[in-house]
Formats: structure tokens, sequence, C-alpha cells
């Protein structure tokens, strides 16, 4: 009987058992019955989930009895739930969403289907970024949203990204747009987050949108939402996503050879030669012997000296490991992630390292709370010295290795230095010794460390009523250490002992928003619904620096010992130390916000924002509320903005049209800030002394305070004031969708820091002055080309048409600025801003050729240099009416020399009345297309994008054409210069003193030169001014980035127990095709001017890069 009991027992018990595990099967797929991995099937109510596989079909397992409800989602899918009792499979069909039209889209506060805004909006998921393996999110970006121009300043690793949204809206202040991560306003996020823990990124483009975000909106939102975990059914997903390559140089200058260097070095000294010139340059110049033994010697040299090869060709190696362990149930989501990025730089000893960690997490406390919060820590570093430095400093690398001489002299070693000997003495104004001896004399190190915490609580209140209140904190501490030795310019500077510099700086920001929102989709008969938000934001900035600069360590300290030991430094007698400095501000914002959206029937939509905005950057303290009518507080903006919209897809008369699924017209009018400025504006500021002068008796002696900004008290905000009307298109069932925006932006009242007479005892004053114009056409296309059982196309297409223009300077019609490229005295401004202009015109002096032997009257020659130049028989005058360069030049015009067009006819070419707008910096369109393919497990991509209509402003070529220094090299354009010997080495041409030039016959001074293309760099400048020939096309189409992988099919991954495997090739920066002569078109190194964009000078170039990856999931 026991036994019996026992067994009865068993039974039982196995019975439980077994349902309590109990297997619901089935098969997914398509609308053309094809199979649908990765489809998410979850158990409603009971947490429970599993995927498809390759083939379709899933397997989930669960402890309740009776009928069940599984709910099917897949991204792109309608979302279905599906009854079952187990009792047999389950055969499930997904049909298509309306592509684009039903993605939520984050507009600020709360988010809305994509198919219901009546804002302009621009978009990228994830599942557009996967496919882009790169370090930065905002690399990620360029050419893939309408209207988003996004420029990286040079090729260095760790480069800085500029981002404009519809032009330049300012003229001198911040361009960049309002950053908001997961709800929280951030500063330079897309250079704290890895591009494989963003979900998605919405730009803001129009003031329907951007009004909310108020004072901080006119440059457009980009609005980052970070990947978060999923609902899995308990179970822990975790990814891996890596990848290795190698980038390389993929063009290089072409410079002169060793021959033609020798050449040119003979000729400069023969035309230069004094023979009572002791100097090392004129002795170096000696040692290249004569005319017939260079000749015989370098016109066939084995072995020239590419330093381009030796400074950037290697092989530059880098690596990115992301790790990613998510999961959830349905109360409680969370996704941790890590990444690791290192980078070499192509540039010798220079790198990037970033380390990034992500962890958010998402929980429902209940059925009317929801927390959450993600934290993040960034640690990035950026060694090397980089290419681009102003060249006063005689830092500049792409100088030193482009210019040094390209071959080994007679008696010396590659390696060669000698102050004594050599005319690359640090004593010639160029700096160029040897680059890689340079190089490892100078030590450079930026290292930035932030961490973030955002976090947030979400109320029902009621049905309809919810409260949420987000809380940010960020900390930014960016520090930056630079150690001359010697052989820099900078150390040279000081008794040419070691120097350093070491600036320490830290940015904090608080916010914190709280806003209610109340929502009901079916008021009256559920053909009207509405939308109201309501609430109130802070913010707070805080800025403080720290820098010092520390001279004097004894000669072969090393870095690492100076930055421990700073008190080895040792002034000599007479010296002093230069002072420490140090500021710090802090930056408040207090907000008051409200949104209104309205729709009847879906058909009828309405959106209504306002915002007021009180800043401590403008204006004296006033109180913290001030009537709205006080026209006297410039502390407060008020904001507000209105659209439309109007689907005539759903109006009767459209129905017999039946191939469009979804039709509207947009239209919004609104206007937003911007108080990107200087703190402290409003005040009067001074010139803080950073250094000590001489002292007696060991006491140092400073100078003064003097006054140097003028306090403005009236300063208020730019307002940029937005006018959109936009065009939604849905057809071919839905498997095309067109977006077409045309806009036109006014910005008023221009924050200038502004000149103001002398008389006045101050220099600046900031000022409201003046307004620019941006107007355009946007064109955003994307669809399915073609769908079938094994193989997909899809495709999109931008393009971005902006016209920018300078309506008013206040009181000025014009004022120059200057890029200061160059700074050395004397270099005149660059660009100008004139109304009726566009921001970014250059400015300067046309080029018209060189003068030749027919611009002159040759007279037979016997002055008093008759017997030392016997063979110069002829005296050159320029003829009479030909424009005279010699107030732009110094000197006295000869032939071949460079000839500038006399713009207002006055005979005598000046910098003051001929320079005129040379170029423009602002392309006329941007935009990209990208096909994706899938075949069975393989896919790839291509990534294509074009500028057009923009110029950039080659400093490069102008300085490396201009043989200012001994022993520089050029350019090889200047092989086909005008020669001033003849082919036995015999001069031709000379100036022997002011206001004479002197040479051979005409007849053989022109067959001489007969083939010559451009001028000689003899005596050409006393500087570098600005002229078209530095200004070239910019436009170029570069096919960005091409992909190629293969996923491994289910039949595999089953054996090795994962989840998915795909492994992939890229090809980035592929090719360009573009009539640009530098580097790369794609470059604005001063962007730390607003006004002069546009400037390649010493620019890092961009390199070519190969690799390969791999995605895993377990």
């Amino acid at each position: 009987m026991k036994k019996s009991t026992l067994l009865v027992g068993f039974i039982l018990f196995t019975c439980a058992l077994y349902a309590q595990t109990r297997s619901l099967k089935g098969k997914v797929t398509d609308e053309k019955n094809a199979p649908l991995p990765g489809v998410s099937v979850v158990l409603k109510g009971g947490g429970t989930g599993t995927q498809t596989n390759d083939s379709g079909e899933f397997t989930l397992k669960t402890s309740k009895t009776g009928t069940v409800e599984l709910v099917f989602s897949y991204t792109g899918y309608k979302m279905i739930t599906v009854p079952t009792d187990g009792s047999k499979d389950v055969f499930v069909k997904l049909d298509r969403e309306a592509n684009d039209l039903n993605d939520i889209v984050v507009v600020g506060y709360q988010t809305v289907r994509r198919k219901d805004l009546t804002a302009s909006v621009s978009s990228v998921g994830a599942k557009d970024l996967k496919d882009i393996p790169v370090n930065s999110a905002a690399e990620a970006l360029a050419g893939r949203l309408a209207g988003v121009q996004v420029s990286v300043s040079e090729g260095a690793p760790g480069a800085d990204v500029d981002i404009y949204v519809r032009g330049r809206n300012s003229i001198t202040q911040s361009g960049s747009p309002l950053y908001v991560v997961d709800g929280v306003q951030m500063e330079n996020a897309l250079n704290v987050l890895s591009p494989q823990d963003i979900e998605s990124v919405d730009v803001l483009k129009d003031a329907a949108s951007t009004a909310i975000y108020g004072a901080r909106g006119s440059n457009g939102v980009v609005i980052i939402t970070t990947k978060g975990g999923k609902n899995t059914g308990g179970k822990t997903t975790v990814t891996y996503n890596g990848f290795v390559g190698m980038n390389k140089l993929s063009k290089n200058l072409d410079m002169m050879d060793p021959y033609n260097f020798v050449l040119y070095q003979y000729e400069r000294a023969k035309y230069t030669e004094n023979p009572t010139d002791t100097s090392i340059a004129a002795q170096y110049i000696k040692r290249m012997d004569n005319y017939d033994t260079i000749a015989r010697t370098y016109s066939n040299y084995v072995n020239p000296i590419d330093w381009q090869d030796k400074m950037m060709g290697r092989n530059a190696l880098f690596t990115s490991h992301n790790i990613s362990v998510s999961g959830g149930t349905a109360t409680t989501q969370y996704n941790l992630s890590t990444t690791y990025n290192k980078q070499e730089g192509l540039l010798l000893n220079s790198d990037f390292t970033r380390k990034l960690l992500n962890f958010r997490f998402d929980h429902k406390a209940s059925e009317k709370v929801k927390v959450g919060f993600n934290v993040r820590y960034n640690d990035q570093s950026v060694t090397g010295a980089g290419t681009s430095d102003v060249g006063g400093a005689g830092s500049n690398r792409l100088r030193q290795y482009t210019r040094y001489r390209p071959l080994v002299l007679p008696g010396q070693t590659e390696d060669f230095y000698d102050a004594t000997l050599d005319a690359n003495n640090p004593g010639n104004g160029l700096n160029l010794l040897n680059p890689i001896q340079l190089m490892n004399a100078e030590y450079r190190r930026r290292n930035t460390v932030a961490y973030n915490f955002n976090g947030y609580v979400n109320i029902s209140l009621s049905k309809r009523l919810s409260f949420r209140s987000t809380f940010g904190y960020d900390v930014n501490a960016p520090e930056t250490k630079s150690y001359d030795d010697t052989l820099t310019a900078n150390a040279r500077a000081w008794s040419r002992m070691p120097i350093l510099t070491w600036t320490n700086a830290t940015i904090k920001t608080i916010n914190n928003s709280n806003v209610f929102t109340y929502s009901n989709p079916s008021l009256y008969n559920s053909k009207h619904g509405l939308d109201v938000l309501a609430g109130q934001e802070i913010y707070e900035y805080k800025y403080a620096v720290k820098s010092q600069e520390v001279r004097y360590f004894p000669v072969g300290t090393k870095p690492d010992i100076a930055f421990a030991n700073l008190t080895l430094a040792s002034p000599p007698s007479g010296f002093a130390q230069p002072k420490p400095s140090s500021s710090e501000y802090t930056n408040r914002q207090l907000s008051f916000l409200s949104r209104i959206n309205y729709n009847y029937n879906k058909k009828y939509l309405l959106t209504l924002n306002f915002r007021a905005d009180g800043s401590s950057l403008f204006g004296p303290n006033y109180s913290s509320v001030v009537a709205l009518s006080d026209s006297t507080n410039r502390k407060w903006g008020y904001f507000t903005s209105g659209s439309v919209a109007w689907r005539i897809s759903q109006e009767k008369f459209f129905q017999p049209l039946t191939f469009i699924n979804d039709a509207k017209i947009r239209f919004s009018y609104g206007q937003a800030g911007n108080n990107r400025i200087n703190p402290y504006g409003f005040t009067t500021g001074y010139v803080v002394p950073t250094s000590a002068g001489y002292g007696l008796n060991d006491v140092l002696a400073y100078t003064l305070t003097p006054p140097n900004r003028l306090g403005n008290t009236n300063i208020t905000w730019e307002t940029t004031i937005s006018r959109n009307l936009g065009f939604d298109l849905s057809f071919l069932n839905n498997r095309v969708n067109l977006t077409v925006d045309m806009y036109v932006n006014t910005t008023n009242r221009l924050l200038v820091d502004n000149a103001i007479p002398a008389t006045s005892g101050y220099s600046t004053q900031y000022q409201n002055v003046g307004s620019t114009r941006n107007k355009g056409l946007e064109i955003q296309l994307s669809g399915t080309v073609m769908r079938k059982k094994d193989f997909n196309w899809n495709s999109t297409f931008n393009i971005s048409f902006n016209r920018n223009k300078i309506t008013s300077l206040g009181n000025q019609k014009q004022f120059l600025a200057n890029s200061g490229w160059f700074s050395s005295t004397g270099n005149p401004a660059d660009y100008l801003l004139r109304v009726g202009d566009e921001v970014g015109s250059m400015y300067g002096l046309q080029v018209d050729g060189f003068y030749t032997v027919d611009d002159f009257d040759a007279t037979p020659y016997t002055g008093s240099y008759a017997a030392n130049y016997p063979n110069l028989g002829y005296q050159y005058t320029l003829k009479k009416g030909l424009p005279n360069p010699a107030a732009v030049l110094a000197d006295f015009v000869q032939p071949g020399q460079i000839k500038y067009r006399d713009v207002n006819g006055s005979g005598a070419v000046t910098l003051d009345s001929d320079r005129v707008v040379i170029g423009h910096a602002l392309p006329k369109f941007t935009g990209g297309f990208n096909q994706q393919f899938t075949w069975k497990n393989f896919d790839m991509s291509v990534f294509v994008n074009f500028v057009y209509g923009n110029n950039v402003y080659n400093a490069n070529k102008l300085e490396y054409s201009n043989a200012y220094g001994v022993d520089a090299n050029m350019l090889a354009t200047m092989n086909d210069r005008w020669r001033v010997i003849d082919g036995s080495g015999n001069l031709v041409q000379k100036q022997p003193t002011s206001g004479l030039v002197i040479g051979v016959a005409p007849e053989q001074l022109r067959a001489l030169n007969a083939n010559a293309k451009i001028w000689t760099p003899i005596r050409t400048t006393t500087g570098f001014y600005p002229s078209s020939y530095a200004i070239e096309d910019g436009s170029y189409l570069r096919i960005n980035n091409i992909t190629l992988g293969y996923t491994l099919p289910r039949s595999i991954l089953n054996r090795v127990k994962l989840a998915s495997v795909r492994f992939y090739g890229t090809l980035n920066n592929v090719a360009t095709i573009t009539g640009y002569s530098g580097y790369d078109p794609d470059v604005s190194t001063r962007r730390g001017n607003q006004l002069t964009p546009g400037v390649d000078y010493a620019g890092y170039p961009r390199g070519r890069s190969y690799i390969f990856g791999v995605n895993v999931s377990f």
C-alpha cells in the first residue's frame, strides 16, 4: 500500500512537472510567406519570451495551462497578439508597418509618431548606424540627414566635429546645436557616447520643434536616445561588437624631388648671392657646388627622402570593442555596455584612446510609477603634437615634414643637425629641423574624463494626466599637457631650456525639468485629440580653468619628470617664471515651458509652443519674477511657435489616388534664441597680464590692468524666426517615403563683440547688431526598391540647398575678419562680412597670371652694376598703363613676378583698394545616398555623400609656393616656374638694387621662359597675402563607406549555442572625386573663428581605413 501510494504520488508529481514545462511552438513569416528570424515572442502578462530562429520557428516554454496569448513584435512590422491552447503549432504572418510613418520621434519632452508630426525633424535609427564601424557618433551622421551638415575639422584621431543645422544663423557666436540625451541637456554629447549605445538620433530643425527649448534652440536641437533593455522574459542577452582595422594615408602632397629642390636652391642662391655674406645660409648653399655638379649629382638621385611617408606613411592600427549585457521583464529592463577604442594616428607619436561605460536601468515600480537612471563614464586621451598650429609658433608639423629637404647633402646623414652648419638651424624663421627629431622633442597629451548621471521618475496621476521629473548632472574635466625640449621654437625663446604648459579645466552642468502632461486622444466621439504639456526647467553651467607655464628646466629633463617636479625649473638671473592664471564663471537659466497638441480626426493637426527663459548672461540682476510687459528686462526671453498640418490623403477628393497611402502638408512659424556668448558680456572687462616683467633685486615688476571691453547692460538674446513649409508623402504600399521642406530663417539682434572708437578708452563692446537670413530646400527620399524572397534592396537619398545672407550689420555696411592662419605682423584680413553677402566670404587680391617680357620696355643698360653682371645688358621697366603691384610686393616689379588685378583701375595695386570677394566657404548644396542590400545571409551597404559649390582657402598652397626661407621645399607645381638662370646655370635676371631690374636680351629671356606656367617664388611677396591663387573648389563626391557582411545560418548557431554571429569587412573613405589639390576638401582648421570657415592650413590628413569586424549575440 505504501509503495502504491508513493507510485501514484510520483506519477502525479511528474504530470505536474510536465504541465509546468509545456512547449508552445510555431512559425512566423512575412506577408510573402518568407520566414522572419529574430521576431520577439512574449507570453502576454507572464514575462516569458524568446525569438524566432533563421527559419522563423520558435519554441516557448511556459508553466501556464489553458489558453494563453502570445505577443509577436518585430521592427518594421505590426505587432499582433495571438491566442493559443498549445494543442497545435501557431502560424503567424506579420504585416509591415507603414515604414517610417509609425516610427516614434522624440520632439522635446515627449514623443509622437512620425505621421503625426507638424514640425521638421530628421532622424537616424540604430538600424542605420549598425553598418558604420566608426569611433565617433558624429562621423556616422555625415551626409545622412537632410539639412544637417557634419564637418570634421581634420583627420586627426579625436578631431573635433562641427554640426550645423540649416546653415549658420549666428556670425560670431557658437553655431552648434543643443544636445539632449535621454531628456537631459548635455555639452559635447557626441564625444562621450559610443555609436553602439545609440538607439536613435532626432534632429529638430524648425521653430515648431526647437522653440520648446527656447534660448538654446536657434541652432537646432539634436535629441539622442540611448539603448535600453527590452522585455526578454527575464533572459540576459550578451552582445559583442568589435572591429580591427588599419588606416593608411590616402593622398600625398606633390612636392619637389631632390633634383628640382637643389636646382631651385642654386637658382635662389645665384639670384641673392653676396660675396661677402658669411651667414650659415650662404655657406650651406656653397656646399651644393656648381651648376654642372648639381645636374650630374642630383638629376638621377637614387634615394630621395619622402618625409611625408616617414612621418605619415605608417599603417596606423586601430581597434574597437563593445560589450553589452541587456535584458528585462515586463517591469524591469537594463542595459550595461562598455566600449574601448584604441587608434594610432597616421602621424608618428600620436594616438587616441577612449574608455566608455554606460548603464541604463528602467523599472516600473507600480502601475502608476516608473523610474529609471543612466550612468555614463568616459575617459579619452589624445597624444601627439598634431599638425595644425599657428605658423608663427614654429611648431607646425605639416610644414616640418613637407618643406624639409628631401635628400641627404654630401657629408651628412639623414638625421643631420648642427646649428653651426645647417641652414635649417632654429634661427632661420622656419624652424625646419629634422621632423622626426623635432617631433621627439615635443610632448603633447590631452586627456578628458567625463561622467554623467541622468535620472527620471514618471508618475501616472490619472488615466490622462502624468508627471515626469528628470535630473542630470554632468562633469567634464579636460587636461592638456605640453612639453617642449631644447630643439623647439618655444624652448629657444626662453634661453634654449625646456618649457612646459599645464592646463586643467572643470565643466559642471546641472539640469532639472519637471513636466505635467495631459493626454486625451479621443475627445468628443473620438474625433478630437488633445495633449497639453506644461513644465519648468533649471540649468546651471559652471566652468573653471587653471593654466600654468613653467620655463627653464634643466636640459635633458624628461616630460614625466618635469610634470612631477615643477620645482626643478630654475630661471636664470634676471628672469622670472610667468604667473599661473585661472578663471571661472557660472551661467544659470530658469525656464517655463508649455505645449498644446490638437488634432481633429487625425486629419487636421495643430501644435503651439511657449517658453520663457531667464539667463544670468544678460543685464543686471533683476528679480526672478518679472512681468512680461517689462520691456527693460533683458534677462528674460520669450519664445513661441505654432505649426499646423493637413493630412490631405484623408479628404474625399484624394481617395481616387489609391497608390498614395499618406499625404500631409505642414506649415510652422516661430522663434528660438541663442545665448551662447562669453559670460559677463554686459560688464566692463579688463586685460589681465599673464607674465611678469623684468625686476630689480629679484623684485618682480607687473604691468597694470587696463580696461578692454566696455560693458553693455542692454545686450539680449539673438533671436531666430523660422518659417517652414513641408510636405510628407508615402506611396506604393508605403514602400516609398518622401519629405520636402522649404524654410526661411531670419536671425536678428546678432551678438557681436563690436569694435568701438578708441576715444572711449575701450576697444570693444558686446552689442546686438545686424541680422542674417538662411533659406533653403530639403528633400529626403527613402524606399524599398526591391523585395523578394531572398533579396531586399533599400535606398535612401537626401539633398539640402541653403543660401546664407547677411541682411544687416547695424550701423556698419561691412567689417573684416582675419583667419590668423599665419600669425605674422602685417598679414591683412582675409574674410569680409558685408551686407548682401554670405558668412564665410573670402577676401583678397585677384591673381592675373604673372608678368612677362612683353609687359616691360627693355633698354640697354650701362650703369654702375654692369661691371658686376656683364651679361645682363638690358634694363626692364614696366610699361605705362599696366598695373603696378609695388605697394603690395614692397619691391620693384620684374618679369616673372605674380600679377594682381587692378580692380579699381587706379594703375596701382593696393591692399586697401583692390581686394575683392574671391571665394565662399558655404556650399550650395549637400547630401548623400545609401544603398542597402541583403541576399540570403549576405548584406551589403554603400554610402556616398557629396558637397557642392563651396571654396576652400588652401593656405598651405599659398605658403608652399613661396620661398621666403633658405632650404624650404615647395610644391612640385613650382617646377614650371619662371626661371632666372639659364640651362648653363648663368643668371639671366637680377634686381641689384631697389628700383632697378636688369637682364639678358628680351628675346633670350622670352625664349628661356616660353614654357613657364607659374611665377617665380623669388622676391614674390613679403607676406602671405590672401589671393585667388589659394582659393580652390571644395566640391566633392565621396564614396564614404562600403560594407559587406555575412550572418551565420541558424544550423551553425544551434551547434555553437549562439544567438547570432555576423562577420563583416568595411572600407572607409574609399574614393573622393574632387578638384581640390590639398589632402582633403572636408576641412576647416580655423574652427575657433565663426567668421572664417573653410581654411585649410596644416590640417591633419584623412586616411583610408580597412576594417574587419564581428557582431556576436549570446
